[in-house]
């Protein structure tokens, strides 16, 4: 399954959403990398399901510039994927 997120910078936080049918998810932090962690976490927990049953959920991220800010804040192009599998009890 492929989720992907729209992220966006403003006044200081960045933010993230997934749309797509029966999936919405919002989440944001203060840097990337804390987005990212949310991201992460906030995907884990809206398809827990989908994940126990062994489902493969690739995260994919878009930066979309939403206002002007600062030059040397915002990474011209911001792209991040990864994969999510679910951890096998015992490991």
């Amino acid at each position: 399954m492929l989720v992907t997120f729209e992220v966006t910078y403003a006044e200081g936080w960045w933010s993230a959403s997934a749309h797509a049918p029966e999936n919405a998810i919002y989440t944001q932090g203060k840097s990337v990398g804390e987005l990212i962690d949310n991201i992460l976490e906030a995907t884990s927990l809206h398809y827990t399901e989908e994940l126990e049953a062994g489902e493969r959920i690739t995260i994919v991220t878009r930066y979309k510039p939403e206002t002007r800010e600062p030059e040397g804040q915002i990474p011209s192009n911001f792209e991040y994927k990864v994969d999510i599998v679910a951890a096998t009890s015992g490991c």
